[in-house]
């Protein structure tokens, strides 16, 4: 049903922004309803359903009143959201989502809907290289790296610190993915943070889940950024590392797509190296049988 009516805020939901933001977002979340009215009301969209993806932000298709597609986002990491959607407008390219409306207050962003929108990480298929390089190469060549963002070595604190979380889920991981193997990698990370050659604006979550088919005219969209300034090669390393079968395959997409990007290989591959272990917990974590995509992983978190 779509109108004003707020869709129910299930508990699919609650157990993703749960384990992102703990039992506090329960009261958070209890309390959107009559928030969520007032935005559509204000900005005059009706409701559709929910969109069962993220870990920070409660996400809405809903429609406009011209009758166009959007999507609205609310979290209660405000800040998160103020600079996604600042770093959208000073983006300028056609491979991310225009910005409607915000709300600094509430933390809500309301965008324009990708079509037909099918997230990368559910393509059968790994993309032609050249798009992807497309894609990155724009962000940087478009974007504003106002010094307003936070350098990427904070990112890259969050992301190791937050990924530590997976050890105190499945403790048994130890064995898999070693803690210091995990350690070394955020060590790595941090030296590349602080020997970048040049620094851009960066995506900072360019994942194949916050990659979309925008299509044949706008090609990849990427959506959900989490803006921060520093070395090109960063934003590649999720989809250089994306179902490769080994080091190898990771080696060779690394020796095409890093000159497209302005990166050398072998520093975009020490960064996959750096971050491989990380990945290789999170894909553990979430399946009781990973072993095959994993050990590529741990060969690559354990070259550099």
């Amino acid at each position: 049903m779509t109108g004003r009516r707020v869709p129910d805020l299930d508990d699919e939901l609650r157990r993703r922004l749960g384990r992102r933001f703990g039992t506090a977002v329960e009261s958070w979340l209890d309390a959107l309803p009559p928030v969520l009215s007032e935005l559509a009301e204000r900005w005059d969209v009706e409701f559709e359903s929910l969109i069962p993806r993220g870990s920070i932000s409660v996400v809405i298709r809903c429609q406009t009143a011209e009758g166009c597609p959007a999507v609205l986002k609310v979290s209660p990491e405000r800040r998160r959201v103020l600079e996604e959607a600042a770093a959208l407008v000073r983006w300028t390219t056609v491979h991310v989502p225009a910005v409607l409306a915000v709300d600094e207050n509430v933390g809500a962003l309301l965008i324009e809907a990708i079509e037909p929108g099918t997230p990368l990480i559910e393509s059968r298929v790994y993309p032609r290289l050249e798009s992807l390089a497309d894609l990155i190469a724009s962000l940087h060549s478009d974007g504003v790296p106002d010094p307003s963002y936070e350098p990427v070595a904070e990112r890259i604190a969050y992301l190791f610190d937050a990924g530590r979380m997976n050890y105190e889920r499945r403790p048994e991981l130890v064995e898999l993915i070693p803690p210091e193997l995990y350690e070394r990698g955020r060590e790595l990370a941090m030296h590349l943070a602080e020997d970048a050659p040049a620094t851009v604006l960066l995506h900072g979550d360019l994942t194949p889940a916050n990659i979309l088919d925008g299509g044949e005219e706008r090609g990849l969209v990427a959506i959900d950024p989490a803006p921060c300034l520093g070395d090109a090669a960063f934003d590649a390393v999720d989809l250089v590392l994306w179902r490769a079968e080994d080091v190898t395959a990771m080696a060779a997409r690394a020796e095409r797509l890093a000159p497209a990007i302005g990166a050398e290989p072998e520093r975009l591959l020490e960064w996959c190296s750096a971050f491989a272990a990380m990945v290789a917990l999170e894909i553990a974590e979430a399946s009781g049988d990973a072993d095959e995509r994993v050990e590529p992983l741990i060969a690559l978190a354990s070259c550099f």
